[in-house]
Protein backbone atom coordinates (compact mmCIF):
# COMPACT_ATOMS: atom_id res chain seq x y z
CA UNK A 1 0.00 0.00 0.00
CA UNK A 2 1.58 3.46 -1.25
CA UNK A 3 0.33 6.52 0.55
CA UNK A 4 0.96 7.91 -3.77
CA UNK A 5 -1.62 5.32 -4.58
CA UNK A 6 -4.80 6.97 -5.15
CA UNK A 7 -7.10 4.38 -3.77
CA UNK A 8 -4.57 4.96 -0.39
CA UNK A 9 -5.40 8.63 -0.29
CA UNK A 10 -9.45 7.53 -0.39
CA UNK A 11 -9.28 4.97 2.30
CA UNK A 12 -7.45 7.62 4.71
CA UNK A 13 -9.91 10.50 3.73
CA UNK A 14 -12.55 8.21 4.31
CA UNK A 15 -11.37 7.28 7.74
CA UNK A 16 -10.68 10.78 8.72
CA UNK A 17 -14.04 11.62 7.75
CA UNK A 18 -15.19 8.99 9.91
CA UNK A 19 -13.48 9.58 12.86
CA UNK A 20 -15.00 13.62 12.57
CA UNK A 21 -18.41 11.95 11.97
CA UNK A 22 -17.47 10.31 15.14
CA UNK A 23 -17.00 13.29 16.83
CA UNK A 24 -19.83 15.56 16.20
CA UNK A 25 -22.06 15.68 18.69
CA UNK A 26 -26.06 14.71 17.05
CA UNK A 27 -28.81 16.65 18.86
CA UNK A 28 -31.68 14.52 16.32
CA UNK A 29 -34.65 13.03 16.95
CA UNK A 30 -35.03 9.40 18.22
CA UNK A 31 -36.50 7.85 14.99
CA UNK A 32 -32.99 8.16 13.29
CA UNK A 33 -32.02 5.91 16.18
CA UNK A 34 -33.41 3.05 14.79
CA UNK A 35 -32.01 2.99 11.76
CA UNK A 36 -28.63 3.73 13.81
CA UNK A 37 -27.46 -0.02 13.35
CA UNK A 38 -27.64 0.54 9.41
CA UNK A 39 -25.83 3.39 9.52
CA UNK A 40 -22.58 1.47 11.54
CA UNK A 41 -22.92 -1.61 9.11
CA UNK A 42 -22.95 0.09 6.16
CA UNK A 43 -20.34 2.92 6.84
CA UNK A 44 -18.12 0.26 7.91
CA UNK A 45 -18.84 -2.23 4.91
CA UNK A 46 -17.49 0.76 2.88
CA UNK A 47 -14.56 0.80 4.96
CA UNK A 48 -13.96 -3.14 4.59
CA UNK A 49 -14.37 -2.37 0.58
CA UNK A 50 -11.73 0.66 0.80
CA UNK A 51 -9.24 -1.10 2.70
CA UNK A 52 -8.59 -4.45 0.90
CA UNK A 53 -8.69 -2.33 -2.30
CA UNK A 54 -5.98 -0.54 -0.99
CA UNK A 55 -3.61 -3.41 0.31
CA UNK A 56 -4.28 -5.44 -2.74
CA UNK A 57 -1.74 -4.16 -5.36
CA UNK A 58 -0.72 -6.70 -7.28
CA UNK A 59 -2.53 -9.64 -6.07
CA UNK A 60 -4.00 -10.74 -2.35
CA UNK A 61 -1.97 -13.23 -0.23
CA UNK A 62 -2.83 -14.39 3.67
CA UNK A 63 -0.53 -11.81 4.89
CA UNK A 64 -1.65 -8.70 3.30
CA UNK A 65 -5.45 -10.23 4.18
CA UNK A 66 -4.51 -10.83 7.73
CA UNK A 67 -2.72 -7.53 8.06
CA UNK A 68 -6.00 -5.86 6.60
CA UNK A 69 -7.77 -7.65 9.51
CA UNK A 70 -6.47 -6.66 12.07
CA UNK A 71 -6.11 -3.13 10.87
CA UNK A 72 -9.33 -3.16 10.43
CA UNK A 73 -10.62 -4.40 13.64
CA UNK A 74 -8.56 -1.58 15.36
CA UNK A 75 -10.30 1.19 13.57
CA UNK A 76 -13.82 0.95 15.07
CA UNK A 77 -12.08 0.47 18.52
CA UNK A 78 -10.51 3.71 18.03
CA UNK A 79 -13.87 5.36 16.97
CA UNK A 80 -15.61 3.56 19.90
CA UNK A 81 -12.95 4.75 22.21
CA UNK A 82 -12.90 8.79 21.30
CA UNK A 83 -16.55 8.26 22.06
CA UNK A 84 -15.57 6.74 25.52
CA UNK A 85 -12.85 9.29 26.14
CA UNK A 86 -14.55 12.83 25.37
CA UNK A 87 -17.82 13.79 26.35
CA UNK A 88 -19.10 14.12 23.21
CA UNK A 89 -23.36 15.06 23.66
CA UNK A 90 -25.22 12.68 21.69
CA UNK A 91 -23.02 10.36 21.45
CA UNK A 92 -22.00 6.83 23.75
CA UNK A 93 -19.61 4.35 23.06
CA UNK A 94 -21.52 0.89 22.30
CA UNK A 95 -20.15 -2.63 22.61
CA UNK A 96 -22.75 -3.91 20.02
CA UNK A 97 -22.09 -0.88 17.40
CA UNK A 98 -18.33 -2.19 17.97
CA UNK A 99 -19.65 -5.62 16.58
CA UNK A 100 -21.96 -4.38 13.77
CA UNK A 101 -18.96 -2.29 12.77
CA UNK A 102 -16.34 -5.64 13.14
CA UNK A 103 -19.50 -7.43 11.27
CA UNK A 104 -19.42 -4.44 8.46
CA UNK A 105 -16.33 -4.08 7.54
CA UNK A 106 -15.36 -8.21 7.20
CA UNK A 107 -18.41 -8.87 4.99
CA UNK A 108 -16.92 -5.70 2.88
CA UNK A 109 -13.75 -6.76 2.57
CA UNK A 110 -14.86 -10.97 1.92
CA UNK A 111 -17.05 -9.58 -0.68
CA UNK A 112 -14.43 -7.76 -2.09
CA UNK A 113 -12.09 -10.44 -2.40
CA UNK A 114 -14.72 -12.53 -3.62
CA UNK A 115 -15.44 -9.76 -6.16
CA UNK A 116 -11.76 -9.71 -7.13
CA UNK A 117 -11.43 -13.70 -7.38
CA UNK A 118 -14.40 -13.64 -9.68
CA UNK A 119 -13.04 -10.55 -11.70
CA UNK A 120 -9.69 -12.39 -12.38
CA UNK A 121 -10.95 -15.67 -13.08
CA UNK A 122 -13.24 -14.60 -15.71
CA UNK A 123 -10.72 -12.19 -17.28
Amino acid sequence: MSIKSYKTQILLVYIFLMFINSVIPIFSTRSLWRYADIFHFVEFFILGLLFINAIIDTNLNINKFLFGIFILTLIPMIDEGLQYFFDIPGRVPDFNDFIIDLFGEYCGAICFVIYNKIKRSNG
